[in-house]
């Protein structure tokens, strides 16, 4: 039984010690919130558009870049969420992604994914 306590009291003791200690991350709630308004963009190709009430809202581009030798290589999954992300940034609910297309050596980047299309509002 003493020993029981002893090891509680050890316990409590050094689970006090961290008490003060503080949690810093590069992500913050603006960030994450960033990060996901993408999301409530749906991907549509030109044959569902056929049968959809929507109005155009322009040209958009987005990109993924591999900006140094020992980062990897930019995917075009990346790309495709920028895109989503900067039609959102237009009220778009809605992306008509026309292509996308790998570029080397382009200025800034050893490697780039960029991806075109149509931000567009589908009528609800």
């Amino acid at each position: 039984m003493q020993l029981r306590l002893v090891g509680i009291g050890l316990l409590t003791l050094a689970l006090s010690g961290c008490a003060n200690w503080g949690f810093n991350s590069n992500v913050s709630p603006e960030g994450v919130k960033d990060y996901y308004k993408g999301d409530g963009v749906t991907l549509y190709s030109k044959a569902e558009l056929t049968e959809i009430n929507y109005v155009t809202l322009g040209s958009i581009e987005g990109e993924a870049c591999q900006v140094a030798a020992n980062e990897a290589p930019p995917k075009d999954a990346d790309a495709r969420a920028s895109i989503r992300r900067r039609a959102a940034d237009m009220g778009a609910n809605g992306l008509l992604l026309d292509r996308c297309i790998r570029f080397n050596d382009m200025p800034g980047c050893l490697e780039q994914v960029l991806c075109s299309g149509q931000a567009i509002k589908v009528a609800d």
